[in-house]
């Protein structure tokens, strides 16, 4: 006799996003970044001794952070290539930097197959990973919310609606019949109890400082001048839970949800004398995967507690302070 596994949903208990490549590509998906073509002026992040720092993280490997130096190449008039190879020459490991093939743009590569790379800081916003610009931005890299603060998740399908069309038949008779409505995407909405001026920056775009001790954070929205289109990634998990034993610890699956290419906006909810929450509102349509055929968000990947204990986003592909690792 089959007996059928009776499991019911926590809705989504932790999220992640991040930026896309230039060119509307998922890094994710990619599994590698890609930056700047052409040619780009970063003298604006350099010391006095040509020299800016760079964070970067290979899959669950630490993070590592080098001073990457461009003595020999014109930082003014920066070319990929150039770029290439002062960043090889900072010494990252488990990683190579070079030309795509494909676009001519910079682009950094794991050398393990399948691992995530990620980079941060203003040099990496200036090489435009993550598409980002000099002081726009910090790179490409995965943000968490893995700390209780997720309110909660509504996702609305969007349905284009049926067509009425009116013919005659061969007899003349007019003859009348409606297409169906076709799925033309999903929208989500994540409202989290704590404002995170980095995901506003993601989302929305704007200038993101993050302070230290001798300054303060600051934040300023993008200009109503400015049409540039940020995409991003984003990961929600929920816990399938056993009907019979529907407490925390009894798991039977970890079930992720994939949003590939979403652009909206994120703003301030409540206030008037109640917690203010943040509330993260973007649109995903169809996207091109690795395969070259058309996807539709969102895919859903059930992995079981062991294949979820040896991931690595499990076990360290997330670093949740980039700023002080």
């Amino acid at each position: 006799m089959i007996k059928p596994k009776r499991l019911f949903e926590l809705f989504e208990v932790d999220w992640a996003i991040m930026r896309q490549n230039p060119g509307g590509r998922s890094a994710y998906l990619q599994r590698c970044l890609l930056g700047f073509a052409g040619t780009v002026n970063i003298d604006s992040v350099l010391d006095t001794s040509k020299k800016a720092q760079l964070k970067l993280k290979v899959g669950n490997t630490g993070v590592q952070v080098k001073n990457v130096s461009f003595l020999d190449a014109n930082p003014s008039e920066l070319t990929p290539t150039a770029a290439a190879a002062a960043l090889e020459e900072a010494g990252f490991e488990d990683c190579v930097f070079r030309l795509d093939p494909e676009t001519n743009r910079l682009q950094v590569k794991p050398l393990i197959e399948g691992d995530l790379v990620q980079i941060y800081g203003d040099l990496a916003a200036a090489l435009q990973f993550g598409d980002c610009t000099i002081g726009e931005g910090k790179g490409c890299y995965l943000v968490p919310s893995f700390d209780g603060d997720l309110k909660s998740v509504a996702e609305t399908e969007e349905w284009t609606e049926g067509k009425k069309i009116e013919n005659e038949s061969l007899l003349g008779t007019p003859v009348t019949y409606t297409t169906a409505g076709k799925r033309s995407g999903t929208q989500i909405v994540i409202t989290d109890r704590l404002a995170s001026r980095e995901v506003k920056q993601m989302i929305n775009g704007g200038v993101w400082t993050p302070g230290d001790s001798n300054k303060p954070e600051t934040y300023e929205p993008p200009s109503a001048d400015d049409s540039k289109t940020r995409k991003v990634d984003v990961f929600t998990y929920s816990k399938i839970l056993d009907k019979t034993t529907n407490t925390e610890g009894d798991e039977k699956y970890i079930r992720e949800r994939m949003y590939i290419g979403g652009i909206g906006s994120m703003k301030r909810t409540g206030g008037a004398g109640s917690f203010s929450d943040s509330e993260y509102t973007l649109t995903f349509g169809s996207y091109k995967g690795e395969d070259g055929k058309e996807h539709s968000s969102p895919k859903e990947t059930d992995y079981t507690i062991d294949q979820w204990v040896s991931m690595s986003l499990q076990a360290g592909i997330i670093e949740p302070d980039w700023e002080n690792a």
